[in-house]
């Protein structure tokens, strides 16, 4: 994992020499991300996957030119010719004109993971990459989207036919049993359904020990796109980290605020963290190393909203009594003197 590197400021007042000529220097700007993908910039996020994708493919690109045989690892996916728009501005047009979410444009980044898995012939290279996003992004939007386009408007925004769309469709939900769902558990699932040919169902924990192990079940889709999202930005957020120059910036994640690590303390007694940190995902999961509080202490917490007394009345019942004694004062007759 490399180390996210941070733009420093030059400073202006330094003056060059008058034998060189004047080279205008730009410093490339920093832009400080929301740890949470869902609060970035669409623009943003398809910069910083773009940069991935245009990284991984220089890899495999590589890699595949010393094989030597190149017909074995066709798949569906293959172009004859690599298409001549670029990774980010194909992924700029299907998040334009078919109105991607952040969670479909991260989710099409754990395809890649998820189809390699099951599919070891599939190498995302600049054959493969442009069906792959349109499939990726058009699965993703009809499983994590309420609302979505046809086959037919994807395949028009693509350049592909519907057919084939639909084709590359059934080929990517066969290959990973229909786990389109970002999960935990995922590509081991996978892998396991691939090996015996079968399908299983998730299995269910028998025991809760907290409420925060069951709003991690929940966010669990979430968690796992959260943290792909922060990989992305540590590994290709700095700009001389991968080939794709279409942006000249560096990104990094913006520290979490004081707000964000305070802890929460439920009535139960049950202490949740309430976000995210830039390391850990950790939406309603129990602090580690803290002593959880029992049943009895948070019940001791709200007797001491009680009054002290031997009878612990409550307040409002030492309240009326406190308003009856005084009407009973004022109503006696003042005393006279003579």
């Amino acid at each position: 994992m490399q180390i996210m590197k941070v733009a420093e400021a030059t400073t202006a007042d330094k003056s060059l020499p008058e034998d060189r000529p004047k080279e205008e220097s730009k410093e490339i700007p920093t832009i400080y991300l929301h740890p949470k993908f869902s609060n970035c910039s669409r623009t943003d996020l398809a910069i910083l996957i773009s940069r991935m994708l245009t990284f991984l493919i220089q890899i495999n690109d590589s890699s595949s030119s010393s094989a030597p045989d190149k017909l074995s690892g066709l798949t569906r996916f293959h172009s004859r010719v690599p298409p001549n728009i670029s990774v980010y501005n194909y992924l700029l047009r299907l998040t334009k004109y078919s109105s991607l979410e952040h969670c479909v444009l991260l989710t099409a980044v754990y395809y890649i993971d998820l189809l390699s898995s099951v599919y070891p012939i599939f190498k995302l290279n600049s054959l493969t990459v442009h069906r792959f996003l349109l499939t990726a992004t058009t699965v993703a939007s009809k499983g994590l989207c309420d609302s979505f386009c046809t086959n037919t408007h994807y395949a028009k925004v693509g350049g592909v036919h519907s057919s084939e769309l639909n084709i590359l469709e059934c080929e990517f939900l066969k290959r990973v049993n229909y786990r389109i769902l970002p999960r935990d558990n995922n590509i081991d699932w996978c892998k396991l359904e691939s090996k015996f040919h079968s399908f299983s169902l998730y299995d269910e924990p028998t025991e809760l020990p907290n409420i925060g192990s069951t709003a991690a079940l929940k966010n669990s889709g979430y968690n796992v796109l959260n943290a792909y999202f922060r990989k992305i930005v540590q590994l290709v957020g700095p700009y001389d980290a991968s080939p794709d120059k279409s942006k000249a910036a560096n990104y990094a994640l913006l520290p979490p605020s004081p707000k964000e690590n305070c802890a929460k303390i439920l009535g139960d007694g049950e202490l949740v963290i309430q976000s995210d940190s830039l390391g850990k995902s950790s939406t309603g999961a129990m602090i580690s190393g803290t002593k959880r509080p029992s049943i009895q202490e948070a019940h001791s917490r709200k007797r001491n909203l009680e009054i002290e007394g031997t009878d612990h009345q409550p307040i409002e019942k030492k309240v009326s009594e406190l308003t009856k004694s005084k009407k009973q004062t004022f109503n006696q007759k003042a005393p006279t003197f003579t």
